[in-house]
């Protein structure tokens, strides 16, 4: 294998040798870097052809053979000369990538189809690189090691060559140009995740690693975590991941690598796999390098010597703004002047525009409020009231503060900066018809529940699941999935009778889902079942011929407790005619007194 450091300098890099099969299409993915202080304009890649391979190789190759000829013959020098590709009309056509900022980066990917002839090893790759404007005017060269497995052999199926490849693999940034944006101002940007392996991945969701260091991480922190849910990605499937961020006022200038965690499950039922780490660049321009801005050392003696005010904190109220609700925004702003006092300040918000509309209009008053005096060092707050578009995306918007105020020696001074407000939509959903068939069952039995979940909002519901709750039944759960906005997903599942219904036959559900930053919100329904108790088959009983011999209890048991009776009955009576007696002679012997 050659050693490419050499020949391709810092301008190419390869993260990850590229493989394929003899007589198969095989994809070169590399990241080309200009390392100058100048744009390059309209760039173009081409693969070399036969001849000018043959000619590059003799010149690398040929030349160190000769000085290692005492090489153990398994020298990874020693690598085939065969041309590796096989030609058409379009494989030397010069492929276009666009324009690549100074110092910034861009992704490549091509793909041609590997001659079936070749030999399993490895194979060099040579392209030119040519701009319409900047050091690459003319050509530059560059090559990428290739590793070829020989062709397929007849005996060989089509699953071990399947089982042959990487069944997850991925990859972030394809084809995308390097994000940038200047201190104090927002960064709108995505990232490409590809799924580049074999095998369909489920339920993952990319998570953003932050970093309180500015010098590791350069956007401001103003949420608690930037997950984004993304749902099943199938083997060569792409989407887009949007993040919204306002770049930090003490950033330097530079790139820098952003980390994010992907976690995924191998179906619906596994568990999340560990986390693979994937990393794309963004570049920004902090205040070391203020010249575009006209703020160097070279400026008049008033630019130089005005206040600076800066957005020292914001908040809003509620902390969660809601497209179409009203929110107070409150702004601390600085004097960060350390003797430049600062005097009536008017600040002015104006808001980004979507679809040639401002996305915040203020609520019944002015987008406008004074601060008198800012000595140096001094802050002020303002608090102003808003509301947003009802109709916009969910994403962050920014305010543009522009200022206006008076220092000793610059009247009518005036500035700009950035804040970033993030809006969200609001989850909504609404359930079908919902069919229980049958909606009446005994003990044991089970019926079959249906209905669809409508979303209703603007935002993806992720992760629906439809949960069932009664004495009468056993608890039963329904995965749904992800529902788009404007998409239905259905619930269909079969629930079982364990008790009778001993209320009104309310069936308790439990619809939830989660949003992209993964808070679960759920949402309690209710469906009418009726569970009545299992009844016993009948039976005939036949009656025995024989009537058997009655035991001493039940022959008598009967006479014994009548004898009881009797008895009880005979003292009690006896009793009463004693004391009616004892009356009768009291009586008589009061008449005989009074004669």
């Amino acid at each position: 294998m050659l050693d490419m450091q050499d020949y391709n300098g810092d301008k190419v890099t390869v993260s990850k040798v590229p493989e394929g099969r003899a007589g198969q299409k095989i994809t070169i993915r590399f990241t080309i870097h200009n390392t100058f202080e100048e744009d390059l304009k309209n760039v173009r890649i081409t693969l070399v052809d036969e001849q000018e391979y043959q000619d590059i190789y003799d010149g690398i190759f040929r030349e160190d053979d000769e000085e290692d000829e005492d090489d153990d013959e398994d020298s990874v020098r020693h690598v085939p000369d065969n041309y590796p590709f096989e030609a058409d009309s379009d494989t030397y056509k010069a492929k276009s990538i666009g324009d690549i900022r100074a110092k910034g980066t861009k992704n490549v990917s091509v793909t041609y189809r590997l001659r079936r002839d070749l030999p399993q090893g490895y194979y060099p790759a040579f392209f030119y690189l040519e701009s319409d404007g900047g050091r690459w005017q003319g050509g530059r060269g560059f090559g990428v090691n290739l590793w070829v497995k020989a062709a397929k052999a007849e005996n060989e199926s089509d699953e071990d060559e399947k089982n042959s490849r990487v069944d997850y693999d991925f990859t972030l940034g394809d084809g995308q140009m390097t994000p940038y944006a200047a201190y104090g101002q927002v960064m709108n940007y995505s990232v490409v995740l590809t799924n580049v392996g074999q095998k369909k991945i489920c339920a993952a969701r990319l998570d953003m690693q932050l970093d309180a260091d500015s010098t590791k991480f350069p956007f401001d922190i103003n949420e608690g975590n930037y997950r984004r849910n993304i749902g099943d990605l199938e083997p060569g499937q792409s989407t887009e991941v949007s993040y919204s961020m306002a770049v930090r006022e003490d950033v330097k200038s530079g790139f820098f690598p952003i980390h994010y965690l992907l976690s995924y499950r191998k179906s619906e039922e596994d568990d999340y796999e560990e986390p693979v780490d994937l990393v794309c660049y963004v570049r920004v321009r902090g205040k070391d390098d203020e010249k575009e801005d006209g703020l160097d050392a070279n400026a008049g003696e008033q630019e130089r010597t005005k206040a600076r005010i800066i957005v020292d904190a914001f908040s809003t109220e509620p902390a969660d703004v809601y497209a179409g609700k009203p929110f107070t925004l409150h702004l601390r702003m600085k004097n960060a002047s350390d003797k430049i006092p600062a005097a009536n300040l008017m600040l002015t918000l104006e808001s980004e525009e979507a679809d040639n509309a401002p996305v915040f209009t203020a609520d019944g008053g002015s987008n406008s409020a004074v601060i008198n005096n800012l000595a140096p060092g001094a802050s002020g707050e303002i608090a102003m009231r808003f509301i947003p578009d009802p109709t916009v995306p969910q994403k962050s918007y920014k305010f543009t503060v522009k200022e206006q105020y008076d220092s000793p020696e610059f009247k009518n001074a005036t500035a700009e900066v950035t804040i970033a407000v993030p809006v969200r939509q609001e989850s909504r959903f609404t359930l079908g018809t919902i069919d229980v068939m049958p909606d009446t069952i005994e003990t044991g039995s089970e019926t079959n529940v249906m209905f669809p979940v409508n979303n209703t909002g603007k935002v993806i519901l992720y992760n629906v699941t439809a949960r069932f709750e009664a004495d009468s039944i056993d608890t039963a759960e329904a995965y749904v999935g992800n529902i788009k906005p404007g998409e239905s997903g259905n619930v269909d599942t079969m629930l079982t009778g364990i008790a009778p219904t001993m209320d009104d036959g309310k069936i308790r559900m439990v619809i939830s889902y989660e949003d992209e930053y993964g808070q679960v919100t759920e949402t309690e329904k209710s469906m009418n079942l009726t569970v009545l108790e299992a009844q016993m088959p009948e039976t005939d009983v036949d009656i025995p011929e024989e009537v058997p011999e009655e035991t001493f209890g039940q022959k008598y048991g009967r006479k014994i407790a009548l004898a009881l009776t009797a008895a009880a009955a005979a003292v009690l009576f006896l009793r009463r005619r004693k004391k009616k007696r004892a009356e009768r002679a009291k009586k008589e012997e009061m008449e005989d007194d009074i004669t």
